[in-house]
């Protein structure tokens, strides 16, 4: 039943997930909380009936390796560069590990894992075919609410924002539907269901028109084909290895020729081949990808064996980024899962979290070769075949960060595993003692705990966000949330981050000079606090550059006001670092500068800025700075030609005198 319930949760989680919009923490706060109940549930009534078990726990070595990954993150939180995110990332992989493991001691019969996966694929068939007709009727909104970005219009996205998560969820059902189709243990009503699954799939799955999803979707089928081979006789496998290649590359050929919107979305991947083959690797690159994996890969040179600590990618790479040049976007993943967990982990979590993945899929396989059911051994190779397609997949990617799919595949993954596991001796580890059960629903209940805690605290500040974003001036409930937020946990630097912009917003409608001044100072100190817990946020250097800014304009003191404009100045300048090509951060930097009147250095960022954007404000300081500075001149002109003709007068009365 805990296992149905996980994978309810799972389900839950993809369709509601593009309709929270951009906050998250909306749905994941208590989706990992639901989740961690429902492990420590598992564990403690294992706890009840551990003496009437007939089968004792399994811990496989995969799973043993799995659980070394995710101590060995829990190791890296306080040398994290932003310790919060760190902790969010390991609430995230302990809910998917915990369910994980509940999945492959409960799912250990092919009957049970039949209903599940049936579930799934009418979940994932009545999403695909809402996706299709929303994409056609209106593409703009997403169950009872409007789509928070139109950046990936025209193509079908389902419920997700990002087509290419959707496209992988369809991707690795595939194999699943495949296998359906030629098991006898299956009913022909389902087998039907498979069949019309499997083509209802494809067409959602092309207008995602997601490059990585069409390519991890003809490995996944191309996979399947040469295990079914495999099986059936080694000469019919010699003449797929063949004949797949061909098939796949013949409709990629196809594709590029004769569908437009294929050619239209290969092209620029052509473009790219053709310039390194022509000019040599690291010659021009114009995709992003190319671009974040050079500079990312300049980043990992930097802390190469600890990384920068678990979920911090977003934090961590832009003092790096050099070579992509987009404006007003930020690269908060490589799409690439390979380089953000070397530059997140570093070496030694890269090589952690390799050796578990590769010992599951050669558990996997190996399993599927061994075992005596037919049925069994074609679900394995499904799984196989979602692997290698997700590993491909991957490369392009960051869809095993989206908790559902990431989510999705463990549970298919252990529907898999556990029934061919349940026949195997040399199995791994395997809990007798009932001493072990009570320590490990100990660990259960201090992730729980844990969990809820970090959780609590990221869903009161989303809270207290939305509630100041949409009160504005009457922001006295959303700063009480945001207090409540540090409260459940001092290291959530967002929620310092929050309560400072809502104290900015006060500020700026306070109508008294006593009044802003006191509230600036309590702004100061949130910023700060935010600053402390996360050095590499532009938002809170942002706020404290124009908050110090601010007070430095009303301190009498010339010594106190200078420190004020030095620290200003010094945090806006770090911001821009941060946000190399962001227009509104220069923008911002440039405005302050011509304020305090430092007018040349104004003008040098307005005019870095107009090669962003040429807006008109922009080029309107410009044009104001560079008369202001002729004035300048000018009055300097005049003020020399005074005091020369003042010498000169000097001289002729002293002259006159002498005589």
């Amino acid at each position: 039943m805990i296992a149905f319930f996980l994978l309810l949760t799972a389900i839950l989680s993809f369709i509601f997930f593009g309709a929270v919009g951009e906050e998250k923490a909306f749905l994941l706060a208590p989706v990992f909380v639901l989740t961690y109940s429902l492990v420590l549930v598992w564990w403690m009534s294992k706890i009840k009936y551990f003496s009437a078990q007939k089968e004792p726990l399994r811990v496989p070595i995969d799973l043993i390796l799995w659980f070394l990954f995710i101590i060995y993150g829990i190791l890296m939180i306080p040398s994290s560069d932003v310790i919060f995110c760190s902790k969010v990332e390991l609430v995230f992989l302990g809910g998917v590990i915990g369910s994980f493991t509940v999945w492959r001691n409960e799912c250990d019969t092919f009957h049970k894992n039949t209903f599940l996966i049936n579930f799934l694929i009418i979940t994932v068939l009545f999403s695909a075919l809402y996706g299709f007709v929303i994409h056609f009727k209106s593409p703009e909104q997403i169950l009872w609410t409007e789509r928070y970005t139109d950046a990936y219009e025209g193509r079908l996205r389902s419920t997700y924002i990002c087509p290419n998560h959707f496209a992988h969820l369809l991707q690795m059902l595939l194999p699943f539907l495949i296998v359906w189709l030629f098991l006898s243990k299956i009913r022909i009503s389902l087998r039907g269901l498979a069949a019309y699954a499997f083509i209802a799939f494809l067409p959602p799955l092309f207008l995602t028109e997601s490059r990585a999803g069409w390519l991890g979707s003809l490995i996944v089928i191309g996979v399947m084909g040469l295990l079914l081979a495999w099986y059936r006789s080694k000469k019919l496998f010699s003449v797929m290895l063949i004949i797949i290649p061909l098939i796949g590359s013949s409709l990629l050929l196809a594709g590029y020729f004769y569908s437009e919107t294929f050619q239209r979305r290969m092209t620029p991947v052509v473009e790219f081949l053709t310039i390194q083959k022509n000019n040599g690797i690291g010659s021009e690159v114009r995709d992003f990808r190319p671009q974040t994996w050079a500079d990312t890969i300049e980043m990992i040179q930097c802390k190469p064996f600890f990384g920068y600590g678990p979920g911090t990618y977003r934090y961590s790479y832009p003092q790096f980024r050099e070579r992509f040049k987009g404006q007003q976007i930020i690269t908060g993943h490589p799409h690439n899962e390979y380089l953000e967990l070397i530059a997140d982990y570093g070496w030694i979590g890269f090589i952690l979290f390799g050796s578990a993945w590769l010992c599951s899929l050669g558990r996997c396989l190996k399993l599927s070769f061994r075992s005596k059911e037919r049925h069994h051994t074609f679900v394995g190779f499904a799984a196989v075949a979602m692997i290698l397609g997700t590993m491909v997949h991957s490369f392009f990617d960051f869809q095993m960060h989206i908790y559902p799919n990431a989510m999705i595949f463990s549970g298919l993954l252990a529907f898999a595993m556990a029934p061919m596991e349940r026949y195997q001796k040399n199995y791994g580890f395997i809990i007798k003692n009932k001493a072990l059960v009570y320590i490990c629903s100990i660990l259960a209940l201090i992730g729980f705990l844990f969990c809820l805690k970090i959780m609590l605290s990221d869903y009161m500040r989303a809270h207290a966000e939305k509630k100041f974003i949409s009160a504005r001036s009457q922001n006295v409930s959303s700063l009480k949330w945001a207090e409540k937020s540090i409260k459940w946990d001092e290291s959530n630097w967002m929620a310092y981050q929050v309560k400072a912009n809502i104290l900015y917003d006060r500020r700026y409608y306070s109508l008294k000079l006593s009044d802003k001044l006191e509230t600036a100072r309590s702004e100061k100190i949130a910023f700060e606090n935010s600053y402390i817990h996360n050095e590499k946020s532009p938002t809170t250097c942002l706020g404290l550059g124009r908050v110090n800014l601010f007070l430095s304009r009303h301190i009498d003191e010339k010594s106190e006001s200078k420190k004020y404009v030095d620290k200003g100045f010094m945090f806006l300048r770090e911001a821009c670092k941060m946000r190399k090509y962001n227009d509104l951060y220069w923008w911002t930097l440039g405005s302050e500068l011509r304020n305090s009147g430092f007018y040349n250095e104004s003008l040098e960022v307005f005019q870095k800025t107009k090669k962003m954007k040429k807006s008109g404000s922009v080029i309107a300081n410009i044009a104001w700075l560079e008369r202001q500075l002729d004035n300048r001149i000018r009055l300097i002109q005049e003020e020399d030609a005074e005091k020369v003709d003042y010498k000169n007068n000097n001289r002729h009365i002293i002259d006159l005198e002498s005589l």
